[in-house]
């Protein structure tokens, strides 16, 4: 189903909004997101949140494949961190690995989105 022009708009927005906040280093994540608990507030701003926004604007044609498997790529990548309690936390935001690669994903598609505007 086609989409209004406004409501992709306003979708293409906020998937940006959402993928410059999981780009952010730990620091500023903290302290955008301060009084939750940051990590799980970043996963399911993305994967319960962007994946919708991110799907619908493929489905519309206003990104490319190739943005949409990078997406993917991070919902899934953040699914299989949900499987180690131990990334779970402020520490390990800062430190894991895990998340730095969460970052750089999230860096990437966000500059492919700004490159195609």
């Amino acid at each position: 189903m086609k989409e209004t022009l406004d409501k992709l708009l306003l979708t293409y927005d906020r998937l940006i909004e959402i993928l410059e906040q999981l780009s952010m280093n730990a620091k500023d994540q903290k302290e955008k997101l301060k009084g939750t608990v940051v990590a799980d507030e970043l996963a399911s701003d993305y994967s319960d949140i962007a994946m919708l926004y991110v799907k619908l604007l493929f489905e519309n044609e206003w990104i490319s494949k190739e943005q949409f498997l990078l997406a993917q790529d991070i919902d899934n990548k953040l699914e299989q961190m949900s499987q180690e309690k131990s990334l779970w936390n402020e520490n390990a935001l800062s430190n894991a690995m895990e998340w730095e690669d969460c970052r750089i994903k999230a860096k990437k598609l966000l500059e492919t989105l700004k490159e195609s505007k």
